[in-house]
């Protein structure tokens, strides 16, 4: 093998490694924790846009963080262990960071088909769970919370597999 032939092949080598790996797939557990993570984004941007029509959303909002920050501290945790396992430890938080603005920056004009009153019955089935996860992550999932994530679920309903059980 050449020296250009032996260069060639490592650079390919490289570049195969150096694909962005934002992109690996996502576990069930870290989608479930997207899922409440966009549910409490949601939540935060629309308490701010809200704040004017409904003065009393803001500290409603800060009551159910305050009840929920154990569950809320585990969905980010599990959202960082994520990305420590696909961009690695030193790059983890800036993806992170990256992922919750884009996250933060989908909710800035609202959402399509819901006021201030949608938002605020939304909010009080939130602090309905009274900070358990699972209650949350149900209230995600009956909310339609359908993250934008860099990359596919591993288990999810239009992967190869799920879609091969079906037929």
């Amino acid at each position: 093998m050449t020296f250009l032939a032996k260069g060639a092949a490592l650079f390919a080598a490289a570049a195969a490694l150096a694909t962005p790996v934002e992109a690996a797939c996502w576990s069930d557990a870290a989608y479930r924790a997207a899922q409440v993570r966009e549910l409490d984004t949601m939540l935060m941007v629309e308490a701010l846009r809200c704040r004017r029509a409904a003065p009393d959303f803001v500290s409603d909002y800060n009551a159910f963080v305050q009840h929920s920050r154990p569950a809320l501290v585990r969905v980010n945790d599990e959202l960082r262990q994520h990305f420590a396992a696909t961009v690695g430890a030193a790059r983890a938080l800036d993806a992170y960071d990256r992922y919750v603005t884009t996250v933060a920056n989908r909710y800035g004009a609202g959402v399509s088909g819901l006021g201030c009153d949608d938002m605020r019955n939304i909010l009080r089935a939130a602090a309905g769970a009274k900070g358990a996860l699972p209650a949350l992550v149900e209230l995600a999932q009956a909310a339609d919370m359908q993250p934008a994530l860099p990359g596919a679920r591993c288990n999810g309903p239009d992967t190869p597999l799920a879609i091969a059980s079906r037929r």
